[in-house]
């Protein structure tokens, strides 16, 4: 879509206008990552069901990320659906075009077949069964460790759930400069820490909760409601980064790999700005490295991207049938120039 002249007299399309790329283009990097974490629920799905590992802890595995998969696509469809509305002007809004309609359609899914903020309390539910489970019988490294830093009162900054009764490797509280958080092992490190360290304070905070005082259970589950379908977020978005970063060790081409890792880089750091404010609180990210992030998006990330946004969506095989909108096959340039003819006659 084209908007406006620029100074040569051709017009601007969209993706030429900084706030259109910085609008569309994570939202194209988020609709990678869960394409590709459906994927990978598509085939967890198929070795249960298959009965090739048909277990009841890989059931319990296929449902939690089925639940935070389902909550956050169909928040995502909606919010990436209206971006695309608005970027449109008044042509997104009609009928004809489709976006309003699908929009429509999609709303549903938000509460259909499981509430999502409902879904997400069942995530968070499985990851404290994780870490008590963990800590049930430690090993005494772990235990030594953890106590250290509660006595110490500093927040847990280690790996995931996943090895919270494994091993433990310490990169440091603050990211040293951007290059660090570049780093393909220190993203990954930045988003498990933040899905290990709110779980951990949870687990803390409802520690008392117990059969033995029903009522008092139930005040301290509604005091962090909120904070347990944060942390099952957090979650459903590490999986996603997983599955964008899984794939792209499968991609042989070179330049297709330094494209998608741009894009997995994009989304990567988008999570890392949405959350900055945890980050800064929790001494993992100092004020200077936080400012480094967003310039990172905006002067890097976000230009190397733009000559490759259209390519990155027709990766998607998305046919002018399939679409059924005038809109996304030049029907606004056939209007202008239509209109410019009527002014020349």
């Amino acid at each position: 879509r084209t908007q406006f002249p620029s100074q040569d007299g051709s017009e601007h399309v969209l993706m030429d206008y900084g706030r259109h790329q910085r609008r569309l283009l994570p939202a194209l990097a988020r609709t990678y990552a869960q394409a590709f974490a459906h994927l990978e629920l598509l085939e967890q799905f198929d070795e249960v069901f298959s009965g090739r590992n048909d277990t009841d802890s890989t059931r319990q595995d296929l449902e939690t990320v089925a639940a935070a998969s389902k909550a956050l696509s169909t928040w995502n469809a909606l919010d990436i659906l209206q971006v695309c509305r608005e970027a449109t002007g008044g042509q997104g809004f009609m009928a004809e075009h489709r976006m309003v309609g699908l929009r429509a359609d999609l709303d549903v899914y938000a509460t259909f077949e499981g509430d999502n903020n409902v879904l997400l309390q069942l995530v968070a539910k499985r990851l404290l069964s994780d870490y008590s489970k963990a800590f049930a019988s430690p090993d005494f490294g772990t235990l030594a460790q953890y106590v250290v830093e509660q006595v110490g009162e500093v927040a847990i900054n280690r790996g995931g759930l996943r090895g919270i009764a494994q091993k433990f490797t310490d990169f440091g509280s603050t990211a040293r400069s951007i290059g660090f958080v570049r780093e393909e092992e220190h993203q990954h490190q930045l988003l498990t820490d933040r899905v290990h360290t709110m779980i951990a304070k949870l687990a803390n905070e409802l520690r008392h909760s117990g059969k033995k005082d029903p009522v008092e259970s139930e005040r301290l589950f509604n005091r962090h409601q909120n904070d347990l379908i944060m942390a099952a977020k957090a979650h459903g978005e590490l999986i996603q980064w997983e599955a964008f970063t899984s794939a792209l060790n499968k991609i042989q081409d070179p330049q297709t790999k330094k494209v998608l890792t741009w894009l997995r880089d994009l989304f990567g750091f988008t999570l890392l700005e949405e959350n900055l404010s945890w980050y800064m609180i929790n001494g993992r990210l100092s004020s200077h490295r936080a400012e480094a992030i967003t310039d990172y998006i905006d002067g890097r990330l976000l230009g190397r991207l733009k000559p490759h946004s259209l390519d990155l969506v027709d990766c998607f095989g998305l046919t002018e049938g399939l679409i059924r909108s005038d809109l996304a096959f030049g029907a606004e340039a056939r209007r202008r120039e239509s209109l410019k003819k009527e002014a020349t006659k």
